[in-house]
């Protein structure tokens, strides 16, 4: 393993790079028998669980090499052609995923929600009134009421939905949460094959073939991660690897390698869940709901998002009927690669060249929701104060549907030639010094199914008009149907006039130095000191700035639209309109990602065996990949604000008697005296605390602006009428113009005494960026890229482990005391972890709390979000622990949930992109070994491990990074949803998961 700063014959990126080497047979024949077993019958219980849940895990097979021959035929004397071949079993059978999901009442899915109205803490903050609309879109004159008997309508599609909402395992008014494990089945099998050929003397020839078959039915939809196990993935993963290798020693000081491989894998998917598994398909006779297109919703239910209120966590709940793909077939990504590798050695110098070649493909389906989505929220002008009863009566906050998916096949080649010289300048010091050049084609789709959205191009003369009050399509924000162009601004990559394939200009020649040194100071060898520095170009993955992020694009061969606020499942879509699109946009011109990387390091041999090793690590990330929406509506200046600090939404004395009196304006409105311009904004309205709220007409009749837009914004009215480009929603700009830098301080040591080998590693480190990742979660404003400048999501400040190999020294003498007993060896590493860094977002409407309409950002989706304000110190006043294992629903707050508020109106919160900390982690591992010898040749050895042996709880991240997120179905717990008044009020920074229990595992195998 090449962890960082390696030489040019190295590459393409800056991470770690992981060379392997497959075994190859030998003169005589040799191979091994294994299995390595699991059982819950060895297992610890986890803290949130009453049991040990069901966990079975086989891992077997054998291995066998030796050579070919044929007696008195070929190879006699087995020193020309060789064997290896591996196969592999493993069937597994564990729990996976624990869910411990807050859900609906039993009597709430019947439209009863007497449970909350009030709540047990008296309040009426999750009880359901009246909408402010009627189903056919008119007012409804009984809005903010609480509905007869706390009894709401139940719509047939919103029964149907029920089937993704599973009843809660601790059925509890008011309290009910869904907690369960199922058990997550794999099977996999692998084969190997290895054939090597001596050709001549100095010529040798090497094949290899594997093959892997990997089937695993998902606790959860895969990637999407759903909070119930009611609908899950069989994930099914054939895949092959070929490759050929040519060695030819040309001259005792010359050595050159070609090597030839192509790879493949492919992606299969099959919907199924418990304890239905078709709850994800539709009902006979479809669902009683209209679609903004007709394209059969790939037979599945939509996706279904509720978020608002404490009820149902700070985050609600999300469930996905697998609708991003589909049955069956879905990706496959054939790779050729082509590399010639030269050594020779001149006097002091030892010289690598060569070049590498890698044409790769990757042929999928676009990932849009033909089944569509569907999200109930609070934050929505049609909401009855509870997202559930949204669900129930349809009252949807927005639907983005696709329609249909299309196969992309996208291409890139890269071409890298280096020269590397590893010079013995004396006997003391060698000096590395290298250059690859990386010589990089851009993504493009070979059919041309790309296309992009230019700035440049977009023409407010040809925009597509807006039905500003609905009075021509009867939806208001949809498209007036032949008035413009919808698709303003989209070219086709590769078809359309001056736009290249990839739909952006390449940049071919990236120069890659790398430079080294090793120095013995005293010539002993007991001291060395060595340095280096190298960039590394990365080529980008489909998930950043290139072709394969635009499958999803809409285009006239693929559509995705939104709608938002609509009152009724009827009421989605409208004949002959569709909401404005949404875009995907790239540069036209390629700026590849590169790292610098630099170390220093000293390490010197102390007494009694032992070797210290300190060194200085530091790299810097340029032109990194991040997504912001160009769309945005600018935020408030402060100096424009009508909010004070402290002061929020709805938050004022004018609140107290009409909860709504900062969204709700004009005639039947809680300010009925307001005037609204033809958008329906207010022109005259004042906050709940009274002050007034700006308002500038627009230019010529157009759209107005000031704070009155950004307010009616937050409060969950159209945005698309005011965004930059008019006539497009959200448009999405993938570029590489992030960055990082990494500084950290490594010690290592390790010591040998006797029997006794001791490796200590620790490292303090502190990695910062302003987007980890180009889904970086904390990027809500996207005209202040620099605002979301902090340590990393995946920083890990302090780091220690601890490993030790130890041959026990009990029955040390010959005999069969010795043989049964003796020779045992217990090894086992130790480590520690500090936690990752997470946010605080609001969920408390409106979540769009600034009013920008930032559809990309996913801090609190599916709704753009905002930071909660900080009010106090998180670390202390931390609530007490509700419940204490045993299957508890609640582990302890890890910080004070009343240090944060709801953020400043018309703000973005002022708590910032991570600022607290997920929890630290602290494990042990142990094994046992003991090889028991049979003949010179056999051996039987035997191993017991136990990981996380002395069962310490383990809490996982409240959110983010780390690994840990695949593994929070309430991630919800970073986020503000209202103060703590008591049990069960939030469970804002409480820990709802934990990391495996103890698990043993007992080993054999056979050599021979």
């Amino acid at each position: 393993m090449l962890t960082s700063n390696y030489g040019a014959q190295y590459g393409r990126n800056g991470s770690g790079t992981v060379e392997t080497e497959l075994k190859s047979g030998t003169s005589s024949f040799h191979g091994d028998l294994y299995e390595f077993v699991r059982n819950d019958d060895f297992n610890a219980r986890n803290y949130f669980e009453s049991s040990v849940p069901p966990y079975k895990k086989n891992d077997f097979g054998g291995t066998l090499g030796g050579p070919i021959y044929i007696p008195g035929l070929y190879n006699e004397n087995k020193q020309r052609t060789f064997f290896f071949y591996s196969e592999e079993w493993r069937r597994e059978i564990q729990a996976g995923q624990v869910f411990n999901q807050p859900v609906p009442y039993s009597q709430e899915r019947t439209g009863n929600f007497s449970d909350v109205c009030p709540d047990p803490n008296d309040t009426f903050a999750n009880c359901p009134v009246e909408p402010a609309f009627l189903p056919n879109g008119a007012a409804n004159p009984l809005a903010g009421q609480y509905f007869p008997g706390n009894q709401v309508p139940v719509s047939a599609a919103g029964t149907s939905l029920l089937a993704l909402i599973p009843v809660g395992t601790v059925d509890q008014p008011a309290n009910s949460t869904y907690i369960a494990s199922p058990t997550q089945p794999t099977t996999w099998r692998e084969e190997l094959f290895r054939i090597d050929h001596n050709l001549t003397e100095h010529n040798r020839v090497s094949f290899h073939y594997v093959h892997d078959s990997w089937d695993q039915v998902q606790s959860s939809t895969l990637w999407t991660g759903s909070s119930f196990p009611t609908v899950q993935t069989d994930f099914k993963g054939p895949a092959i690897s070929l490759l050929a290798r040519i060695t030819s020693t040309i001259s005792p000081t010359l050595l050159n390698e070609f090597v030839a491989s192509y790879t493949t894998d492919h992606l299969v998917f099959h919907s199924t869940g418990t304890p239905n598994p078709d709850a994800w398909q539709l009902p006979a006779g479809g669902l009683a709901m209209s679609y903004l297109f007709a394209n059969g919703y790939g037979g599945k239910l939509p996706a279904i998002s509720v978020n608002g209120g404490t009820e149902y966590g700070s985050n609600g709940f999300y469930m996905d009927p697998d609708g991003l793909y589909p049955e069956g077939p879905y990706n496959s990504n054939p790779t050729y690669t082509y590399r010639d590798n030269m050594t020779k050695v001149l006097g002091k110098h030892t010289l690598q060249f060569g070049a590498y070649f890698v044409a790769a493909q990757k042929n999928e389906l676009s990932t849009n929701q033909v089944n569509g989505s569907l999200a109930f929220t609070t934050s929505s002008t049609v909401t009855t104060g509870n997202p559930f009863a949204d669900l129930l009566m349809g009252e949807i906050g927005t639907f983005t549907q696709a329609s249909g998916q299309l196969k992309f096949y996208n291409r890139y080649k890269i071409f890298e030639p280096y020269i590397q010289d590893d010079w013995r300048a004396t006997p003391r010091l060698t000096l590395n010094i290298g250059l690859r050049v990386s010589m990089m084609g851009t993504y493009r789709e070979r059919y041309h199914h790309a296309f992009n959205w230019e700035p440049g191009v977009y023409s407010a003369a040809d925009a597509p008009e807006i039905d500003i009050d609905g009075s021509i399509t009867g939806i208001p924000g949809n498209l007036v149907p032949g008035v413009g162009n919808p698709y303003d601004g989209l070219v086709q990559c590769g078809v359309t006039p001056g736009v290249p394939v990839s739909c952006s200009k390449g940049h071919l020649f990236n120069p890659s130095p790398r430079i080294g040194f090793a120095f013995d100071p005293k010539g002993d060898g007991k001291t060395a000191i060595r340095g280096g520095y190298g960039i590394f170009f990365e080529h980008t993955n489909g998930e950043e700035a290139n072709t394969e992020s635009l499958e999803g694009q809409s285009s006239p061969l693929l559509q995705v639209a939104s709608q938002l606020n609509i009152p009724s499942y009827q009421g989605i879509g409208a004949a002959g309109s569709l909401p404005p699109f949404t875009f995907t946009s790239l540069p036209n011109q390629v700026v590849w990602p590169y790292v610098q990387q630099w170390h220093l390091d000293i390490q010197h041999e102390l007494p009694q065996h032992t070797v210290l090793t300190v060194a200085y690590v530091g790299s810097e990330g340029t032109h990194l990949t991040r997504q912001r929406d160009i769309n945005q509506l600018h935020s408030l200046p402060l100096s424009q604000n009508p909010y004070a600090a402290g002061q929020v939404v709805n938050g004022g004395p004018y609140a107290q008697t009409n909860p709504n009196w900062d969204c709700s304006w004009g005639p039947g409105g809680a300010q009925s005296g307001v005037t609204l311009d033809q958008y329906g904004v207010p022109t005259n309205a004042v906050t709940s605390y009274g002050t007034p709220i700006p308002y500038t007409p627009g230019v010529g009749g157009g759209p107005p602006s000031g704070a009155a837009v950004n307010l009616f914004v937050a409060c969950g009215n159209i945005v698309n009428f005011f965004r930059p480009y008019y006539g497009i929603d959200n448009i999405t700009l993938l570029e590489n113009a992030a960055s990082s830098n990494y500084n950290g301080l490594e010690i290592s040591a390790v010591r040998t005494m006797g029997g006794l080998t001791l490796d200590v590693a620790y490292t303090y480190s502190h990695s910062i960026d302003n987007a980890s990742d180009r889904l970086d979660s904390g990027f809500l404003d996207s005209y202040n890229p620099n605002g979301n400048r902090a340590s990393s999501s995946f920083d890990v400040r302090q780091q220690l482990n601890v490993g030790y190999v130890y041959d026990l020294p009990f029955f040390k003498n010959h005999g069969l005391s010795h043989t049964l007993l003796g020779s045992w060896q217990w090894s086992g590493i130790a480590s520690y972890a500090s936690g990752t860094p997470f946010s605080i977002v609001n969920t408390v409407a409106p979540t769009d709390n600034a009013g920008a309409g930032n559809g990309v950002s996913s801090a609190a989706a599916p709704v753009p979000g905002s930071f909660a304000d900080k009010i106090g110190n998180p670390n202390s006043g931390i609530p007490p622990t509700e419940v204490s294992g045993g299957g508890s629903t609640y582990g302890p707050y890890l910080y004070n949930p009343n240090a944060y508020t709801q953020p400043r109106g018309l703000t973005f919160g002022d708590s910032g992109r991570n600022s607290l900390r997920n929890p630290h982690r602290t494990n042990f591992d142990m094994a046992l070994f003991k090889r028991f010898a049979v003949t010179e040749s056999k051996a039987f050895e035997f191993r017991a491990e136990a990981f996380n042996v002395f069962n310490h709880t383990e809490w996982l991240p409240i959110y983010g990074d780390a690994g840990a997120g695949a593994n929070i179905t309430s991630s919800g717990t970073n986020e503000y949803a209202g103060p703590y008044t008591g049990p069960g009020s939030t469970n804002q920074f409480q820990a709802l998961g934990a990391h495996n229990a103890r698990i043993l595992q007992l080993g054999a195998k056979f050599i021979f």
